[in-house]
């Protein structure tokens, strides 16, 4: 998919794209897009599976074809072993409810983002689980790098395993991004 956004238009079209289900590519954020004046590619920083194309004043934001990500020398689409190494994340998670053994552990949450980026990574599958390695409950990032999800009702998992806490992990994308987890407490609603 192509999307033109004109500089005078860029909020729109963030606003538009949010409101499709494209905030995996927003064009605003892309660097260089409100001075794209010279026709040539730019690199993505917040997700190197996509670039942006600067042809007459006009930037437009490209998808790499799959398992492939963006070379800013030569400004070409390759595989992620030949461009540059994996890229480091860094996982963050906060303290959930035990709501009863009835009712199941609610507000498991975390947040994902490149290390030394003040940007999340959006549309990455979180999985949630106890301490020790039993499934809660599996979500996906929105636009600031952050999931939520509540365990199902009445989990079959001892209380005590509950209440030792849980683990929230990102699995990475091969040769993209590196796995990064991290862990949180639960405490009685």
């Amino acid at each position: 998919m192509v999307l033109r956004i004109h500089r005078g238009i860029a909020a729109a079209a963030a606003g538009a794209l949010l409101a499709l289900g494209l905030a995996a590519a927003p064009a605003v954020a892309a660097p260089g897009v409100d001075r794209c004046g010279a026709d040539g590619r730019l690199p993505r920083p917040q997700d190197h599976r996509f670039y942006v194309q600067c042809a007459a004043g006009v930037a437009t934001v490209h998808a790499c074809p799959t398992g492939q990500v963006f070379a800013a020398v030569p400004q070409v689409c390759d595989t992620p072993d030949r461009v540059r190494p994996a890229v480091a994340t860094v996982a963050g998670a906060g303290p959930a409810k035990l709501n009863g053994l009835l009712f199941g552990v609610k507000n498991l949450n975390a947040t994902v983002r490149i290390v030394d980026a003040p940007a999340g990574l959006d549309g990455v599958p979180i999985t949630f689980t106890t301490l020790g390695g039993r499934p809660l409950c599996t979500a996906v990032t929105d636009q600031f790098g952050e999931a939520r999800c509540d365990s199902p009702a009445r989990p079959t998992i001892p209380l005590d395993e509950l209440l030792r806490g849980y683990r929230a992990t990102y699995a990475g994308i091969g040769g993209i991004y590196l796995t990064s987890s991290a862990t949180a407490p639960v405490s009685l609603f």
